[in-house]
């Protein structure tokens, strides 16, 4: 009897130890998910600031003979204006929209160039706010 005491005590004292740690542990990882995360961080978003956007359809550009055409869309996110530039292989941007928002063809996109589209806040051509990159598919 006293044996079986004993044995009940240790049991009572790990569960007790072990209840303990784990309060411990998710009052720590509790604790780390509160912390704020450091302010002007780029693409932060919130309620009052929805992210930019910048997107192009389709993409890749299916293959084909003529030239192909994706639409570029593009949204600033904070009432804004900006600007859509584009640089092909690399090479200096050209502006290639500008305003709010909108959408716009771009009917040149060939085999075998990168194109990347970037939009800037405002027409300094200072805080890029988004990107995308548009390929053609290869032929078959």
């Amino acid at each position: 009897m006293k044996q079986r005491a004993i044995n009940a005590g240790s049991v009572l004292r790990q569960t007790a130890l072990a209840l303990y740690l784990i309060a411990v542990i998710v009052t720590a990882a509790s604790c780390a998910s509160k912390q704020s995360l450091p302010k002007n961080t780029e693409n932060q978003t919130s309620a009052n600031q929805p992210a930019a956007m910048l997107m192009a359809t389709p993409n890749p550009v299916p293959a084909g003979k003529e030239a192909g055409t994706t639409k570029v869309a593009w949204k600033t996110g904070n009432g804004a204006s900006g600007q859509v530039f584009v640089s092909e292989n690399g090479s200096p941007e050209q502006l290639f929209a500008e305003g709010v928002e909108g959408s716009q063809d771009a009917p040149w996109i060939s085999t075998g160039t990168t194109y990347e589209f970037r939009l800037y806040e405002g027409k300094d051509h200072a805080k890029q706010l988004a990107s995308v990159k548009v390929m053609r598919a290869e032929k078959k």
